[in-house]
């Protein structure tokens, strides 16, 4: 496991503090929306990553490597089924809800984010290391289009 986000100067629980009080003083634009795709992501992961303390797992507060990586990846794509590409006819959302931009969308606002200086460029080096591990978790770059169903995340997180 590697608290580490990336390319950032922040660890995962720092960019969590840092970000989550961003959200009270940014203005309504862009890196606001950068703000709120990241901490709906992080959510997300939450859900993913679990909340069982007989096993100790507390929802993400570091990115898992090796067999922890492995054993999360093969759930989340067991869950998700063969298909890859991103289904209209399905429940599953390609927004997060408490984000303005889709998961596509989120995926340019991070290159612009970190094309931009001081704290906004760090929430785009968050939001891509989050986006590279996403894309890990689902089996491949570009393949995190999609949120599993709130069944699919609690079949997830009782791996």
């Amino acid at each position: 496991m590697t608290e580490a986000m990336g390319e950032s100067d922040w660890t995962v629980s720092e960019a969590r503090y840092l970000i989550r009080e961003l959200l009270r003083t940014a203005p309504d634009d862009r890196g606001y929306d950068g703000i709120e795709l990241f901490l709906a992501l992080c959510e997300y992961l939450d859900e993913l990553h679990g909340m069982d303390r007989a096993r100790g797992r507390f929802g993400f507060g570091s990115f898992y490597t090796g067999a922890h990586l492995d054993e999360l990846a093969a759930a989340v794509q067991a869950a998700r089924g063969p298909r890859t590409a991103w289904d209209p006819d399905s429940y599953r959302l390609e927004q997060p809800v408490n984000a303005a931009v889709t998961l596509a969308e989120g995926r340019e606002l991070t290159e612009w984010l970190v094309g931009r200086q001081a704290w906004e460029r760090q929430v785009g080096l968050c939001l891509r290391a989050l986006y590279a591990y996403l894309d890990q978790l689902y089996g491949g770059e570009g393949l995190f289009n999609q949120l599993l169903t709130p069944p699919e995340r609690q079949q997830v997180a009782a791996r």
